[in-house]
């Protein structure tokens, strides 16, 4: 779970609002002798261009530097990432395993898709965790694994949980941890790819 400061959301929001319908009334009114109903007009305008500009943030502002730490309160975790992980289970070879693991991030949501020389995860829910007081930087997910079919034999499809850990802003690298249901756990490490 990701402490959030709603403070500083309702400020952003009525800030923008206020500035946005300040500039608006300026241009559309006489100063001198103020119309209702134009201000009725500026109102409109002014929640319809906010509307507009809140949904650029959501769908690309959110990433962008300027606003992590104080209005973004998690990091931007798109893209490819390489690496490899070791497995405790009874079947594995107790090797480094290759790992290529995509993620697909927006605002509200987060989908990620691992990928070995056997089988290949997809994501069910993901989190964060980030607690800037305890210095807790974390990403958890679930998700299901499809082993490929001439292995299925020795490797059935399960589920899992991943914990991710990080520490530096932007995100180049993660180590953590997972547990299956098939009683196995190991450890990952991945790198961003440039």
């Amino acid at each position: 779970m990701i402490k959030l400061n709603l403070k500083i959301y309702a400020y952003a929001i009525l800030g923008l609002a206020f500035m946005t319908f300040a500039v608006i009334f300026v241009i559309h009114q006489d100063l001198t002798s103020i119309d209702f109903q134009k201000t009725i007009k500026d109102v409109s305008y002014t929640i319809s261009i906010n509307f507009f500009i809140w949904l650029g943030f959501v769908k690309w502002g959110w990433k962008w530097k300027m606003f992590h730490g104080w209005l973004v309160p998690f990091p931007n975790l798109s893209g490819k990432w390489k690496g490899h992980l070791k497995s405790n289970w009874e079947n594995a070879k107790h090797e480094p395993i290759l790992t290529e693991i995509e993620i697909k991030q927006t605002f509200f949501h987060m989908t990620i898709r691992l990928k070995t020389g056997e089988s290949e995860s997809f994501s069910n829910s993901a989190s964060f965790d980030i607690d800037v007081e305890r210095n807790i930087n974390q990403l958890f997910y679930s998700y299901t694994n499809y082993p490929k079919p001439s292995v299925r034999e020795r490797s059935q499809i399960h589920y899992g949980t991943t914990l991710l850990r990080f520490n530096e802003y932007p995100v180049k690298n993660m180590t953590g941890e997972y547990w299956t249901s098939r009683e196995s756990t190991g450890e990952i490490e991945i790198e961003k790819e440039e």
